[in-house]
């Protein structure tokens, strides 16, 4: 146990009385002894208030510099974000413009024209205290101006030439290479103008942790002073041992507090980084999906479309009956690989989120017109009876992708009905609509309702026996039924039949007018074996599989790798009667330009047939044109050379 110190008197304890100061003295060197103590105490008291007060005066500055620079920064933020969603608006405008043709769409995009200069002029403004700021915003500027110029250029070029031009430009992504350059300068001045200002941030913070170790020094020794004097006047020893232990303990707990909390912000720092670089590369895997799919999508049919065209040349040119059946058990087996291919390659892409519904309001009739068409013969070849009910009902939605939904459904009712009939039927249930697919088939045991979306399975067929389909046409309709936000509806009873009921929401709006519908092809019995047939195909399998077969059938056939080749062709031939091109050719090129480019050298609308292994509905929805056919691969030759004739023969 420590003990007091020699001399000191125990606290609460009087002098004696017997000292041999005498009174007069004992009292005067008693009030000399206190003064100093006295002194020790209250001056440094005073002084303490007058650093507290000197501390309050400086401190309000400080308060309202540091509130004004997160001020300045807030603004500089929500000026570049609002001249951000200027631009953005402008774009969507335009695309909504684009898609539909109507002028209300243009509205933000005019809205956003009249705002971004005062809004980039406001941005100089601001960041006027910043050289790289302004370097960055006199770079930012000419790349603002060309992405409203390429909007404007595009609006244009739609109002004067139409759809297919303006689509054309899109295409080239230089629009999204433009817009993602902006996204970059803007997102470039706001974390400068971050950086800017933590650094501004930071020196304030330096200057008041300065200010207040010097207010905390002072109060130490403003401590100290007064403890020394109540040491001199009442304190023993021990207490102020003690009360300097505590204040090193607080200190340590305080420094120790202060590292953990240092240390919690530089994790919580790396998990920010960590997350934000994880959704850059889920965004990048996501693109990289949507390229894979769309390469996918077209050289995978490129082999398939060669061996089919091969099959069909040699079909027509050997007669020995056993290689012709060998053939024609090829022709069935390319067919049911295409058809693998193609359902495989939509649920890819469903899965993988690159398709977006292309919503505009279609009469339903249209869609059950179009299922009639495309089904009468298959129903009549099996004995079916196919049966059409439609109401006049208009829908909103994306025409291609509601048929691919009533295309599967038909085509399943079709497969699994033996005898009898298939119906196909709209009912008129405001705010609904119902399209119904029945049929007096098989029908589906309730145990197998839950199973009958998954992929790869069929009612009643074993795995290892031979099979008409895949089993993925109910999984497709799962997910396109998902993607346009309908519900679908099933009722099945075993040997009686089944009833698969789309049921979507009416349009209350009229719809837009379209553009002329394609013609549906016709069949002409002779030859015109003197026509002449451009061919343009980038692919050398598939251009000598289609030239072969053309010229089996007696006609005469150019054939070009590109654009330019298919000009100089058209130069030098006799004239040509029909072109044939593939959608996808090398050097970003494409068939649509290559139809265009022909028609504007001949100066005449120019019969065309565009093959695409593209199934997307932006190759289907491509504008109407009677002198246009749009041909999806791998094609049969009996179906191809049928249209060619079609064609020819219009």
């Amino acid at each position: 146990m420590n003990k007091p110190l020699a001399g000191a008197a125990p606290l609460g304890e009087d002098i004696p009385v017997n000292s041999p100061t005498l009174p007069g003295k004992r009292s005067s060197a008693y009030r000399w002894r206190l003064w100093p103590a006295m002194a020790l105490i209250v001056v440094p008291f005073l002084g303490l208030i007058g650093l507290q007060a000197y501390q309050a005066l400086k401190q309000g500055p400080r308060t309202a510099l540091s509130q004004q620079l997160v001020s300045h920064t807030i603004d500089v933020m929500l000026t570049a974000q609002s001249l951000r969603s200027a631009l953005q608006n402008a774009e969507r405008g335009q695309r909504g413009y684009l898609l539909t043709g109507q002028p209300a769409y243009l509205v933000p995009y005019n809205a956003a024209v009249h705002m971004a200069p005062p809004l980039l002029g406001r941005l100089t403004r601001l960041t006027a205290d910043d050289p790289d700021q302004q370097r960055q915003i006199a770079g930012l500027a000419p790349v603002i101006l060309a992405k409203f110029e390429e909007l404007r250029r595009t609006i244009d070029v739609y109002r004067t030439a139409g759809f297919a031009a303006a689509r054309s430009i899109v295409k080239t992504n230089a629009g999204l290479d433009t817009m993602q350059s902006i996204e970059v300068g803007i997102d470039k001045v706001i974390d400068t103008e971050s950086r800017h200002r933590s650094r501004q941030l930071a020196a304030l913070v330096a200057q008041e942790r300065a200010a207040d170790r010097i207010a905390m020094a002072s109060a130490l020794l403003v401590l100290v002073l007064m403890l020394s004097g109540l040491l001199l006047a009442v304190l023993s020893v021990r207490k102020s041992r003690r009360l300097q232990w505590e204040i090193q303990r607080r200190a340590e707990e305080a420094a120790q507090a202060n590292r953990l909390l240092q240390k919690r912000n530089v994790e919580l720092a790396s998990a920010s980084e960590i997350a934000r670089e994880a959704k850059e590369e889920a965004g990048r895997a996501e693109r990289a999906k949507g390229r894979f799919l769309a390469t996918a999508s077209h050289d995978l049919r490129q082999p398939l479309q060669a061996v089919s065209l091969l099959n069909g040349t040699l079909r027509r040119m050997v007669r020995d009956p056993d290689i012709t059946e060998a053939l024609r058990q090829q022709d069935e087996a390319i067919s049911s690989m295409s058809k693998l291919l193609n359902a495989l390659l939509d649920i890819s892409k469903l899965e993988a989120g690159v398709i977006e519904p292309e919503r505009r309001i279609i009469p339903v009739a249209r869609v059950l017109a179009a299922m009639e068409q495309e089904f009468r013969g298959i129903a009549r070849r099996k004995g079916l009876e196919l049966q059409v009910a439609a109401c006049e009902a208009y829908v909103h939605t994306d025409p291609a992708l509601l048929e691919q939904i009533v295309r599967n459904l038909a085509s399943n009712a079709i497969k699994y009905t033996r005898a009898g009939w298939v119906r196909l039927r709209a009912l008129d249930d405001p705010p609904w609509v119902n399209i119904e697919v029945a049929d007096s088939g098989i029908g589906i045991a309730p145990e197998q309702l839950p199973l009958i979306g998954e992929e790869f399975y069929q009612i009643g067929v074993p795995s290892n026996s031979s099979r008409e389909g895949y089993g993925l046409g109910l999984s497709i309709v799962r997910r396109l039924v998902k993607l346009l936000a309908v519900e679908l509806q099933v009722r099945s009873e075993v040997g009686k039949g089944s009833v698969f009921s789309v049921r979507i929401r009416q349009s209350a709006q009229a719809p837009a007018l379209e553009g002329p519908q394609l013609a549906p092809p016709g069949i002409r019995e002779q030859r015109d074996v003197n026509a002449s047939i451009l061919l343009v195909e980038d692919d050398p399998d598939v251009l000598n599989a289609t030239r072969m077969l053309l010229r089996t059938e007696g006609y005469e056939v150019l054939a070009a790798a590109s654009l330019s080749e298919a000009v100089q062709q058209l130069h030098a031939s006799r004239g040509t009667d029909l072109l044939v091109t593939d959608f996808h050719l090398a050097a970003g090129e494409t068939g649509v330009h290559v139809i265009s480019r022909l028609r504007e050298e001949l100066g005449a609308p120019l019969k065309a047939v565009l093959f695409t292994g593209d199934t997307s509905a932006a190759v289907k929805d491509l504008a109407h044109d009677p002198n246009l056919r749009i041909v999806s691969k791998p094609v049969q030759a009996e179906a191809f050379l049928e249209l060619v004739r079609a064609l020819l023969a219009a």
